[in-house]
């Protein structure tokens, strides 16, 4: 998800980029609820044939679920802003707060756009200055990516 906030008079610009969420994490943990419960009524089916063996390995299982689910919807949950202002460039990274930021000049701040090596991959968004490169919007579709390419341009040759 692309949003994008342009202000002529001062020249600036923010855009900040969302990958898209397919669940939220109330509807995961429902998700999780109701694999808990079947592996609840399957080991109790299998402790009732004195085979109770198979207590530990579903709470296993049940934990493994709940930590892959909760890494993914964290990665999920990952925003990036890029902010234009009349001299710099910054662009941040993060779940809950910015995690990491890159500050570029913006005279010196090139944005390019590399197409894709196969056929049917997305394509990749550079900004780079000094040596420096960095990709943005990795986690973004192909539809997403092109407004994100749009806007950029918009920004860039205003």
């Amino acid at each position: 998800m692309v949003e994008t906030t342009i202000d002529e008079k001062v020249g600036a610009a923010t855009i900040v980029l969302r990958p898209n969420n397919s669940a939220s994490w109330q509807t995961n943990l429902i998700l999780v609820g109701v694999v808990a419960f079947i592996l609840l009524c399957v080991s109790i089916y299998f402790a009732l044939k004195s085979l109770w063996l198979i207590f530990p390995f579903a709470g296993l299982e049940i934990v493994v679920l709940l930590v892959s689910i909760y890494l993914r919807v964290r990665s999920n949950n990952s925003t990036e802003v890029i902010t234009f202002d009349k001299t710099t460039v910054l662009v941040e990274r993060g779940c809950h707060f910015a995690e990491k930021r890159w500050k570029y000049q913006r005279a010196w701040a090139k944005i390019f756009v590399k197409n894709p090596a196969f056929y049917g991959h997305p394509k990749k968004i550079f900004i780079r200055s000094h040596g420096k490169e960095l990709e943005l919007g990795s986690f973004l579709n192909n539809q997403d990516k092109e407004i994100l390419i749009k806007d950029l341009k918009n920004i860039v040759y205003a």
